[in-house]
C-alpha cells in the first residue's frame, strides 16, 4: 500500500542530471554570494511582480528584516494566532510586541475587523499570513486599510508562492513579502526564504541586514545597521531555481487534488471543506477542512494513518496558547475564543505534485469513512 505524506519534494531524473552537473560549476566557482543566488532573486522576483527579491536562508529571516526595516522596536504587531511559531518570534526578537487577532472561519487568515479593534496608537503594522497557501481574500483590503492608517503590511507567503488574485501574486501585495523554501513547502531550496517588496527602502535595509549591515552599495566596507549572515548558499539557490522552473506544474497538480477533494467530498456530512471559489487563488500547502463539533479529531487521524495517509492540524495550540508567549506576555485561553474553537476542530488533507487523482480520490474515500464512522460513534455515545 502506498504511503500518501503530507509533503514529498520532487525532483524528476533531467532535475537530478542538471543539479549534478551545476554542483561540479559550484565547486570550480563561487560557493556563496555567487551567481545562482543573483540568477534566483531575478526570476523570483519576476514571478511574483516585484522589482526587488533577496533570497535568505529563511522565511524567519526574511520577517526580521521586513520588521527591522519599519523600526518595530517598542511598537505593536498585530498577527494572527493561527501561525507558525516564526511569526511570532520574529516580531518579538526585532523588538516588536506581537497582539494576537482572531482568524476567519471560512478563510483561517487573519481577520481584518478584528484587527481594526485592535488598532491602537502604539500599532505600527500588520503581518498577513496566506494559511496553507491561501492568498487571503482580504488582502487588498488589508493594503488600502494599512495605508490609511499608516501602518506597514507584511505577507507571510510562506505556504503560498505563485497563489494569485486579480492579476498579482502572494508577496506582491504588502509592503514587504516573506517566503518558505524549507523542505515541506510549495516549492523548495532544502533551506531558505525570500523577501520581496517595491519598496527601494526596505530592499536595500533586507540586503545590508543579510551581510551583516553592511552597506552592499559601497565598494568601501562600511556598516550602517545591526545586521547578521543570512545569506542564501550557492547550492539552496540551485535547487530553488530547478523548483521555480516547475511552479506552474506544480500548482497545477495540487489544484487538481483539492478539486478532487471538492467533488468526491461534497456530500459527506460532518465536514466543511475550505476550497475558495477561485482554485489560483491558492496554492494548496495544505488542504484545510473543519469538523462538526463533537466528531474525535485523534479518532480520525489514527484511522487516516493505518490507512497509510498522513494528516495534520496546522500549528496547534494557536501561538498565543504557547508556552513561551504565555510567559512572555500573559496571554491564555479565552483571549481568542473564535480562533481556539476553529483550531480544535481543524484538520488538513496532503496536497502535493507526487499525489494522483487516485491518491486523491483514496484519501477522501478514507476520510468518508472515518467522518462517517466517527459520527455513529458519536450518537452511539
Amino acid at each position: 500500500m502506498k504511503k500518501i505524506n503530507m509533503a514529498d519534494p520532487h525532483f524528476d531524473e533531467d532535475d537530478r542530471k542538471w543539479i549534478h552537473r551545476e554542483i561540479d560549476v559550484i565547486l570550480d566557482g563561487a560557493l556563496s554570494m555567487g551567481p545562482n543566488v543573483r540568477a534566483f532573486e531575478n526570476e523570483f522576483g519576476a514571478r511574483v511582480g516585484v522589482r526587488h527579491a533577496i533570497a535568505m536562508n529563511s522565511c524567519t529571516s526574511a520577517l526580521e528584516a521586513a520588521l527591522l526595516s519599519q523600526g518595530v522596536a517598542g511598537l505593536e504587531v498585530i498577527i494572527p494566532a493561527e501561525t507558525f511559531i516564526a511569526t511570532g518570534m520574529a516580531v518579538h526578537l526585532t523588538g516588536g510586541i506581537p497582539v494576537f487577532a482572531e482568524i476567519s472561519a471560512s478563510s483561517l487568515c487573519l481577520d481584518l475587523e478584528d484587527v481594526k479593534r485592535k488598532v491602537t496608537s502604539r500599532t505600527a503594522g500588520v503581518i498577513l499570513v496566506h494559511m496553507a497557501g491561501l492568498l487571503s481574500p482580504d488582502v487588498a483590503e488589508f493594503r488600502r486599510y494599512c495605508d490609511s492608517e499608516g501602518l506597514f503590511l507584511i505577507e507571510d507567503a510562506a505556504h503560498s508562492p505563485g497563489a494569485r488574485s486579480a492579476g498579482k501574486e502572494a508577496g506582491s501585495f504588502g509592503h514587504a513579502g516573506c517566503f518558505s523554501f524549507f523542505p515541506t513547502k510549495v516549492i523548495t531550496a532544502g533551506e531558505g526564504g525570500m523577501l520581496t517588496t517595491d519598496d527601494d527602502a526596505v530592499a536595500f535595509f533586507a540586503r545590508s541586514y543579510q551581510n551583516r549591515g553592511r552597506d552592499m552599495d559601497a565598494r568601501a566596507e562600511h556598516y550602517l545597521n545591526p545586521g547578521r549572515n543570512v545569506r542564501m548558499t550557492e547550492m539552496s539557490a540551485l535547487l530553488g531555481r530547478v523548483q521555480l522552473s516547475h511552479l506552474d506544474e506544480f500548482l497545477l497538480r495540487r489544484r487538481r487534488v483539492a478539486a478532487i477533494y471538492g467533488e468526491a467530498l461534497a456530500g459527506v456530512h460532518g465536514m466543511q471543506l475550505l476550497l475558495p471559489d477561485d482554485l489560483e487563488s491558492s496554492s494548496f500547502w495544505k488542504v484545510p477542512l473543519l469538523l462538526e463539533p463533537g466528531l474525535d479529531r485523534e479518532t480520525i487521524a489514527e484511522h487516516m494513518a493505518a490507512a497509510g495517509i498522513a494528516v495534520d492540524w496546522a500549528y496547534q495550540p494557536a501561538l498565543h496558547l504557547q508556552p513561551v508567549f504565555r510567559a512572555l506576555y500573559g496571554t491564555s485561553e479565552g483571549l481568542l475564543p473564535r480562533t481556539e474553537e476553529l483550531l480544535s476542530r481543524h484538520l488538513c488533507l496532503p496536497c502535493h505534485p507526487r499525489m494522483s487523482d487516485d491518491d486523491a480520490l483514496r484519501v477522501a474515500e478514507e476520510l468518508r469513512i472515518a467522518i462517517e464512522g466517527g459520527a455513529r460513534h458519536g450518537l452511539e455515545r
